[in-house]
């Protein structure tokens, strides 16, 4: 264990799936919409 290199948070959330979803355009997401910087399903209603 002492031979593991630390990781920045931003390549933890790669890895742990967490940055998947995480958006700034539309183009950002695979399938869906970006909405308030997440990609989701169905579109938003932005205020």
């Amino acid at each position: 264990m002492k031979n593991l290199k630390k990781l920045t948070r931003e390549a933890q959330k790669t890895i742990n799936g967490g940055a998947r979803n995480k958006c700034i355009d539309h183009s950002d997401c695979v399938v869906g919409w970006c909405c308030n910087r997440m990609c989701v399903a169905q579109a938003c209603l932005e205020a």
